[in-house]
This record gives C-alpha cells, sequence and structure tokens, in this order.
C-alpha cells in the first residue's frame, strides 16, 4: 500500500485571531454597531493621541450600556486592548486602556476575570505595574519634581492596576493564588503606597486589594512578613495616626483590616504572637472607635469624591472587621487548646467546648444489680465495644485540669493571652448594641457581628465543674453574664414580640439565641411566655419561608447547609434554655415541644428531628438534675421515644445517600444514639429504683 500523501493543515486556513467578526442579525444591534461601536473602535487605534483619548472616554460610556458593551466584546475589544492599547507609547493611551480593562471587569461577571486570565493579563499588570514603580523610584526625574497633571496620570493608572488585581483576586481561587505568586505585583501594590505621597483613594485601595489577597494566604503572609517591614511599618502608623484621633477613619479601619487578614493566616493569636500587639486584640480598640459614627471623619477620595468613606460606610467595614475577628477567636480557642510538644497552650488550654455529639453516658457507677434488670439486657450491650463512651477518668481529668490551672500565672500574661475576648465582650459587644438601638443603616451587619461575638464565647466550657477551679474562666462568666442578657433583653426580646415576618432578621435574632442560651445555660432570664413565641415563630417559618424552607430542610442540591435553617435554630434555642439550672415548667413546656414536634416523624424535616433529639440528649442526659423525675419520667418521655424510634429509621432511609452523604450519616447517628440514650435512661431509672428498694 502506498504511504499517503501527508496534508497541509496549515494551508488556506484562518488566522482564528485575525478572522472577521459576523454583524449580528438584530436590526437594532446592528445600527449600534454600525453607528457607534466600529467608529469608536476606529478612533481608539488612531496614531493622533487626541482621538485615542476622545474614544477611550465614549468606549467607557458605551460600556455602561449592556447592548453596546457586548457589542466591543464581540469586535475584540479585549485583543486591541491588549496588543494596541496597553503597549502604547504614550502614558496617557495606556492610562486609558487599563481604565476600559477596570470598566469592562466592574461590569461583567467573574467569568470576565477567568477571561482575561487565560489571556495572560498578569503579565501586562507586572509590566504596568513595574512602569509605575520605575516613575516613583526615578532620580533621573524624581516624582516630587512632576506637574500636577503627570503625577494624576500615575495616581489613575495606578488605580486602574489595583481595582483590576482585586476583582481578579476574588473571582477564583486559582487566580488568587497565581497574583501570590507572582511577587512583583505585590511588590507594586506595597510600593504604590510607601513610595511618594500616595493619595488617600490609592491607599484605601491598596488596603482593600491586599486584605483580599492575604485573606487565608499563609505563603503571602509569611512572605510580607519577611521582606516588606516598611509596609508592615506603614500599616502601624497608620493605625497610630488614628489612635491618637478622637475618631478612625477609613483609612485607619483599612489598615486593620490588612492586619487581621496578615495575623489570622500567620495563626497569630494573643497566647502565640511573636511579639506584644500583633494581635487582633491590638485592632479592637480602633474599630470600636470607628463604630461611634458621631466622630467619624470622611477621607476625601479620588476627584474629591468621598462618598466611598462615609460615616455608614467606615462603621460597615468596622463591624465587618469585629465580626470576622470574633470568628477567628473561636480558631484561637481552639488552637490554644491543642497539645504542642505535649503540652497545652494558653490560659484557654483544654476548656473549649467538644463539638456538640452525643457519645453515650457514663454508666460505671451504676451497680450490678441495676444491670441484671429483668429485660434490661435486652435492650443495648453497652460493655461492647461500639457502644463504649470514651469519657475520662478521674485521674485523667485531673491531669487535664493541672495543664487548665497550672500553678497560677501572673496577671499580665493572663490577660494578654485573652485579650481578644475581653475587649469584645467588654468594649465591643456594648458599642454594637448601642449601634443597633440608633437604627441606623448597618442593623445586619451589626447584627452579624454580635452573632459571631455570642458564638465565638459560645465555644468556652462554663461548666460548674471549671468555673469552681479557674478564677480567670469565672471571671469572664461574670463580664459576659451581664453582656448577654442585656442582649437579650434589648435585642432578642423586642423582636419575639414584634411578630416580624423579616426571614433573615429571624434568622440572625434566633442564632443570637440561641448562642446565648447556650453560652448561658438556664441563666439567662427570659420574659415569661418567650419559649411560646419561639415556638410560634419554629412554627410560622414553614409559612414565612415556604418552598425555601423546603429547599433548607433537604438540600437536595447540597448548596445550603438545613442545619442553619432557622427551624433548626429555633429548637436550638429553645433546647439550650431548658438547660439547667432552669425552672420545671420552662423545661416541661419546652421537653413536651420537642418530643412532639418528634412524634410528627417522618413528616419532620430531618436536620430539625436531629437537633431535636440532640437537645433531649443534652437536657435529659443527668438524671441528677431537678427536672429529671418530674418532667422526663413524669410525661412518659422514654415510652413516647420508643415510639418515634421506628419513625426515625424510617426517615433514615428515605434520605439517598449518594445525594445527602452527610445528613444521611447525621440522621443515622441520632437513630444509634436515641437507641442508647434509652437503654441509658432504663437502666439508670432500674438502678435507683434498686437503690432505693434496698435502703
Amino acid at each position: 500500500m502506498g504511504k499517503s500523501k501527508p496534508r497541509n493543515r496549515a494551508k488556506n486556513r484562518n488566522n482564528p485571531t485575525a478572522r472577521e467578526v459576523k454583524p449580528p442579525t438584530d436590526p437594532e444591534l446592528a445600527a449600534l454597531r454600525q453607528e457607534r461601536v466600529l467608529p469608536v473602535l476606529k478612533d481608539l487605534q488612531s496614531p493622533d493621541l487626541k482621538t485615542r483619548s476622545t474614544a477611550a472616554r465614549a468606549i467607557t460610556n458605551l460600556i455602561e450600556n449592556n447592548k453596546t458593551r457586548k457589542l466591543l466584546l464581540r469586535e475584540q475589544i479585549v485583543k486591541i486592548l491588549l496588543e494596541q492599547t496597553l503597549t502604547d507609547s504614550k502614558p496617557e493611551t495606556r492610562a486609558d486602556g487599563w481604565g476600559i480593562l477596570q470598566n469592562l471587569v466592574l461590569e461583567e461577571d467573574s467569568d470576565f476575570c477567568v477571561y482575561l486570565f487565560r489571556q495572560d493579563i498578569l503579565t501586562a499588570i507586572e509590566c504596568g505595574g513595574k512602569s509605575i514603580l520605575e516613575t516613583l523610584d526615578s532620580e533621573k526625574v524624581p516624582f516630587k519634581n512632576l506637574s500636577k497633571p503627570e503625577k494624576e496620570l500615575v495616581w489613575t493608572l495606578a488605580s486602574s492596576l489595583i481595582s483590576l488585581i482585586s476583582s481578579l483576586s476574588e473571582a477564583q481561587n486559582e487566580i488568587n493564588q497565581a497574583i501570590s505568586n507572582r511577587f512583583t505585583i505585590s511588590q507594586f501594590l506595597i510600593g504604590a503606597v510607601t513610595k511618594g505621597e500616595a493619595p488617600d483613594y490609592i491607599v484605601l485601595e491598596v488596603f482593600n486589594c491586599m486584605a483580599i489577597l492575604l485573606e487565608d494566604n499563609k505563603a503571602l503572609a509569611q512572605q510580607v512578613k519577611e521582606r516588606e517591614e516598611i509596609f508592615l511599618d506603614y500599616l502601624i502608623i497608620v493605625k497610630q495616626e488614628t489612635d491618637n484621633k478622637d475618631y478612625a477613619d477609613m483609612k485607619g479601619v483599612g489598615a486593620c483590616q490588612v492586619l487581621h487578614n496578615l495575623f489570622n493566616s500567620l495563626t497569630w493569636y494573643d497566647h502565640n504572637t511573636p511579639e506584644q500587639g500583633a494581635s487582633d486584640a491590638g485592632l479592637i480598640p480602633t474599630l470600636v472607635r470607628a463604630m461611634n459614627q458621631t466622630k467619624i471623619r470622611t477621607t476625601t477620595l479620588k476627584n474629591g469624591d468621598s462618598k466611598h468613606s462615609s460615616p455608614d460606610q467606615v462603621i460597615q467595614l468596622a463591624l465587618e472587621l469585629t465580626a470576622a475577628i470574633a470568628t477567628s477567636l473561636q480558631d484561637a480557642l481552639e488552637h490554644a487548646s491543642q497539645p504542642k510538644n505535649g503540652k497545652k497552650e494558653g490560659q484557654f488550654a483544654g476548656i473549649v467546648k467538644k463539638e456538640e455529639e452525643f457519645e453515650g453516658f457514663d454508666d460505671t457507677e451504676m451497680t450490678n444489680e441495676a444491670s441484671e434488670v429483668k429485660d434490661e439486657e435486652d435492650l443495648v450491650d453497652l460493655d461492647a465495644p461500639e457502644y463504649e463512651n470514651g469519657e475520662m477518668n478521674e485521674e485523667e481529668i485531673a491531669d487535664d485540669m493541672e495543664l487548665v490551672v497550672g500553678e497560677g500565672s501572673d496577671d499580665d500574661e493572663t490577660t494578654n493571652e485573652t485579650a481578644t475576648l475581653d475587649l469584645l465582650i467588654q468594649t465591643a459587644a456594648p458599642q454594637i448594641i448601642s449601634l443597633l438601638l440608633q437604627n441606623n443603616g448597618n442593623r445586619s451587619h451589626a447584627l452579624s457581628a454580635l452573632n459571631n461575638i455570642a458564638w465565638a464565647v459560645s465555644v468556652i466550657d462554663f461548666s460548674e465543674q471549671l468555673l469552681k477551679k479557674d478564677h480567670y474562666l469565672e471571671s469572664i462568666y461574670v463580664l459576659w453574664v451581664p453582656v448577654a442578657q442585656r442582649i437579650w433583653d434589648q435585642i432578642v426580646s423586642p423582636f419575639l414580640s414584634s411578630n416580624s415576618a423579616d426571614i433573615g432578621l429571624a434568622s440572625v435574632i434566633t442564632s443570637i439565641a440561641w448562642a446565648l442560651s447556650r453560652c448561658v445555660k438556664g441563666d439567662i432570664n427570659i420574659q415569661p411566655g418567650e419559649q411560646r413565641k419561639l415556638m410560634a415563630l419554629h412554627h410560622s417559618s414553614k409559612v414565612m419561608i415556604g418552598e425555601r424552607e423546603e429547599e433548607l430542610a433537604n438540600a437536595v442540591d447540597g448548596g445550603d447547609d438545613p442545619f442553619q435553617s432557622l427551624g433548626v435554630k429555633c429548637i436550638g434555642a429553645l433546647g439550650s434554655l431548658a438547660l439547667h439550672p432552669a425552672s420545671i415548667d420552662l423545661n416541661s413546656d419546652i421537653g413536651i415541644f420537642l418530643l412532639t414536634l418528634l412524634s410528627g416523624l417522618p413528616d419532620v424535616a430531618p436536620a430539625e428531628a436531629v437537633e431535636a433529639l440532640n437537645q433531649i440528649f443534652e437536657i435529659y442526659g443527668d438524671e441528677n438534675y431537678a427536672f429529671d423525675e418530674p418532667v422526663f419520667w413524669g410525661n412518659d418521655f422514654c415510652r413516647r421515644l420508643e415510639g418515634i424510634q421506628p419513625k426515625l429509621k424510617m426517615k433514615a432511609k428515605s434520605i439517598d445517600k449518594r445525594l445527602l452523604p452527610e445528613l444521611r450519616d447525621q440522621v443515622d447517628e441520632a437513630v444509634h444514639n436515641l437507641h442508647r440514650f434509652l437503654s441509658y435512661k432504663r437502666r439508670s431509672k432500674a438502678a435507683g429504683t434498686l437503690h432505693l428498694a434496698m435502703r
């Protein structure tokens, strides 16, 4: 067989980048293309500088219109900008080109950023940034000697580049990582504020961009720490200047944002910071000052525009940052409780709550006679390995407490180790409450910050055993209780009385209520009947949310967490209010509600069923509490829970493991734990009866 002649695949093949763009078939779009788009694109490529500048301004207006913007993209304006405008010898033309790209990014969605990234826009940004730094560093023509229009041109170009970097960083993690790996880009950002006298709007844009890049980015944070001392010094100076005033503007809060993300990425917490003050504790006073809107001053921005640093926006950023600090506090507490070199670190080592999950009950003190009660051994073999509860014995507990309490520490060290927590409780929370009572425009951000603070405190184990042995923990509890009560009285109670149909507001207020009751348990003083209002809110949530509630409950698409639904939050808040030392009447009211809810299985959202059972396990897990006999046994909870078992199993089987593996696992675990719980309660009751008979 003869060999086939190789084909010349390149022969007569059109250059794909030079292909002619077909005009749109829609008459209106065709007219717009012919009359407005094509002429301005032609002028953008004109040899005359003035013509190019006029075209750039015209394109900016066209970009604001969706139809003409899509036509510009169709005519490959990005290709023109990358190949011609951004490489132009005239700085004015380059600035115009970057401005057009910036506006396109702001108008388009994140997919456009991905497209630019694939067009190697980062290399072009590196070149643009390098050119700006050369201008700022020039010894031949010092930047300070440039005319005002020349300086403004440099800062306009810098602003476009910084804005692009921020948008690209937020578009995709891969892009963020690629930017972080190009140290020349971070050098440009840092140099823009540390070389020359950058206008305030440039400083703010750099702070925002660096905060985005440093978020959860340990590699870049380490790089900045090791190579950019001048930038860190600059941040500290900006913050100190703010602290020396009676107000905090956007620059001061922006510097705090960068520092927080840096500290968080480096896991610098109060108890392990390499130098004093290098933790979130040093930022909170600045943020609290910023929340006092009567003392805020605006920062002059580009072209005299101060709207981007209005008091409301300064407060918003301060609240967002406070919320982020509260969230990272939980990580700090958990970090302090992790063993390191055989020891646990920090004042709070070992006193962070474990995740709220049922781990079985300690029945080691039960008598042998009780374990032989007729038919009880048929319920469950508690000695089987799969039913071991894994609890520590008394010696292990004593050893662990020795690590917690130790031989005492000086007051200064203790204060440093818990400064962030102290300041959030004593200064941030009261200021946020004051903002909420003023009904300003940042209500949602204030509630979010308060919610995060409450949940951060809730991870601490304020059990009676630890409070008696740790005096500092007791002092924190004493500080928190009145703040928690004030939040309940001034934020939660008014909402419960309002009968509001605002779903978002109901969700965050109920979340706060849950966190408060989880922290303080039965010590929260609620108004008479408020538990009924929470029950009514749970019931009305089905009507308020409608179809969305069903989506949250079942989370078929996996996009929502069913355990964050409004119904689950109501159940969590109610269950925590029923904990010891709640009154018998309150406990009975809530206990019956939870049991009635479960009796509706299988027509109950699985996440709600799991949470209701977890709350029952927590509330009635200790038979020594005063409400155990009159409520749990008096209302025949044990028999009624036994009747729920087959319904719960039916609900578990209805959940597809392939679609919702985590939800199915949670319900399966609830089935298993309910069996263990009932076995424990019956054996405990039998043991108690036997002890009474033997007296």
